[in-house]
């Protein structure tokens, strides 16, 4: 492990009260001894009140008033406060020091400067999470959770990742370790040590296991990502339908700006524009999209292509309508191709429609939820963002659950649930309990790999390279 003294500024960049320049590694008490002298009033440590040049060691968990000055010409950079954690009690377990300064950031940067020109290096992108993480104080689940915290944009994210940080992954996924433990020790123990074996193994005694504390939590873990991903990535939600029906409109209503530009032209909106809103707690990324219609021009039918790649992915689907003029064929066709898209219908202009000049409502499109809006006027918008948001719990066991796996860790699961549901049929089928084991082997270093009992550098590199410089 690199054995270097590193140093960050640990607060955003702007003009403030207060900024933190964070250092942590074997010389950081040294460093901060060497450019830090007493305030008036302040103890160094040994019950030396005077100021000047610090003498004395650093207590743990002690702050101490003074200023930072340049030691070759005594030049202050700022009045300070130093923030002192010896190791092993420490967020990263090396000795850290937080030097809390004003934080203009030509202070904050001339005080790095100054620490990086007596001997600390500058820290990369979430290098003081990834030591904390090398020197055993957490797991990678609640390294990661770190980021999700910092990047949580509602009450839910920050509820999942204080819970993840918490340590409340790792503690259900060492469950899950040890079963696969028990099974793997009981093939290995028939297979090379046949004859010490007294009895025939119980296979309904081992699939049991498998399929209790390991698929069963697993699938758990699995169906709360699909179910739940949009509390830590946003719920991606795609505004379509023809041109001209207000698609426009309602985006700009939902996110109480104007994002997107209307204009009565059909087609004026060309390419795909997003914005975000939180929504019941519940971070949204709205689309606003390509009117879809036959024989388009080449322009719009880009647009339009682009519209069909966000639907892809789409969470949720607004499907918007005219409700002063009938049903398309168009829009039939398009309905029909969302598949088990969960769709919202969105009869907009609700205050043109009159008994002789409506939308009915076609049979194909009774089982979808249904909002009256009317995107000039702002009614009905409230009831919209409420079908949303029931609509993203609903597909939940319970939205307020504990911990919910990122993309990386889900992948990693599925790939624990194939060899353990492979396994299991190898059990039901008399198969080897070599090629058993195997499959065993490969779901353990798979549940490994998300806690980070072994992750190859190139993963932890691409993890903590998603950090910001200073965590």
């Amino acid at each position: 492990m690199d054995r270097s003294t590193i140093a960050a500024i640990a607060t955003p960049e702007g003009i403030g009260g207060i900024g933190i320049i964070k250092i942590s590694g074997p010389k950081a008490l040294d460093l901060a001894a060497a450019v830090f002298r007493r305030g008036p009033g302040s103890d160094d440590g040994n019950g030396n009140g005077s100021p000047g040049q610090f003498s004395g060691g650093f207590q743990s968990w002690r702050m101490y008033f003074g200023r930072i000055c340049e030691p070759a010409t005594g030049r202050i950079l700022d009045e300070v406060v130093l923030a002192v954690m010896r190791a092993p009690h420490s967020y990263t377990r090396e000795d850290v020091v937080e030097i809390q300064a004003h934080s203009g950031p030509k202070v904050l940067q001339n005080i790095l400067d100054l620490l990086i020109s007596h001997g600390a290096r500058p820290a990369d992108p979430g290098e003081f999470t990834r030591r904390a993480f090398v020197n055993g104080r957490i797991d990678l689940t609640q390294a990661e959770a770190v980021a999700d915290l910092i990047n949580a944009t509602s009450d839910a994210a920050v509820d999942m990742a204080v819970s993840q940080i918490s340590g409340g992954l790792r503690s259900y996924l060492e469950s899950v370790r040890q079963a696969l433990l028990s099974v793997l020790t009981t093939l290995e123990a028939a297979i090379d040590f046949p004859d010490a074996v007294d009895a025939e193994i119980d296979t309904e005694v081992q699939v049991g296991i498998l399929q209790d504390a390991v698929l069963d939590p697993i699938r758990d873990l699995i169906q709360g990502y699909e179910a739940g991903h949009f509390l830590r990535d946003g719920l991606q939600a795609v505004i379509v339908g023809g041109p001209n029906v207000g698609k426009s409109s309602l985006m700009n209503r939902l996110v109480n700006r104007n994002r997107a530009i209307v204009t009565e032209m059909p087609g004026t909106t060309r390419d795909c524009i997003e914005a975000a809103l939180i929504n019941r707690g519940v971070p949204v990324v709205l689309a606003d999209t390509a009117g879809l219609r036959e024989d388009p021009d080449p322009v719009e039918r880009l647009g339009i292509e682009k519209t069909r790649e966000y639907l892809e992915s789409a969470d949720i689907v607004l499907f918007v309508v005219d409700a002063g003029c009938p049903a398309r064929p168009e829009d039939l066709r398009l309905f029909e191709g969302l598949g088990d898209k969960r769709v919202i219908l969105v009869l907009n202009k609700s205050d043109l429609a009159w008994p002789d000049r409506r939308f009915e409502l076609p049979v194909q499109w009774a089982q979808a939820p249904c909002v009256h809006v009317s995107a000039l006027y702002g009614t009905g918008i409230d009831e919209l963002k409420d079908r949303i948001a029931d609509s993203s719990f609903s597909s939940m066991d319970t939205p307020n659950r504990r911990f919910i796996p990122n993309w990386r860790q889900k992948a990693l699961l599925d790939q624990v649930y194939g060899a353990v549901s492979d396994a299991v049929s190898g059990f039901r089928g008399q198969g080897s309990f070599e090629l058993m084991s195997i499959d065993l082997r490969e779901a353990l270093s798979r549940v490994d790999e998300i806690t980070g009992h072994y992750a190859a550098p190139d993963v932890l590199d691409r993890i903590f390279s998603q950090y910001c410089i200073g965590k």
